[in-house]
């Protein structure tokens, strides 16, 4: 039997979860087992974001306001991360991170690190406008949406 009750996530970050898994199924639908839709027990923030955020004010954040919180990154940007906010410890790879829960997180600059030459049909893809054989033009984007599903 599978349970699709989620004992350790709100429904904010499950329909997160849920909304990009959708976009793979929909571009790319062998890439995964589909399941149902995780339910969480209760209701939570949903997550928010933050758009051209000032590099000395995250770290001022980070450091004072929400000690604690973990930053994921992509894997090849962790040192540098690590430098911009002044040594912050937390500053985890996606694919570090995988398998690990935590209560509050940061995913920073999951977008911009993308190659040039995806961004463009990645938000296409995003906001319902992918053309046909979508899968078979941009199949690496298969994989940038799994990298942000575990991000999530």
């Amino acid at each position: 039997k599978i349970v699709n009750v989620n004992f350790r996530s709100h429904s904010g970050i499950l329909d997160t979860a849920a909304t990009v898994l959708q976009c793979l199924f929909d571009a790319f639908p062998d890439s995964a087992k589909q399941l149902k839709k995780d339910r969480g027990l209760f209701q939570g923030p949903r997550p928010g974001i933050f758009h051209k955020v000032d590099p000395n004010r995250l770290s001022t954040l980070v450091s004072e306001k929400l000690h604690g919180i973990i930053v994921l990154v992509h894997d090849n940007d962790v040192s540098r991360w690590k430098r911009i906010l002044g040594g912050y410890p937390l500053i985890y790879g996606i694919r570090e991170a995988k398998g690990l829960e935590f209560k509050r997180m940061i995913l920073l600059d999951f977008f911009i690190g993308l190659p040039c030459s995806v961004q463009k049909p990645f938000r296409d893809l995003l906001l319902g406008r992918s053309t046909a054989n979508f899968n078979i033009r941009f199949p690496q984007i298969e994989g940038i949406l799994k990298l942000l599903y575990t991000a999530v």
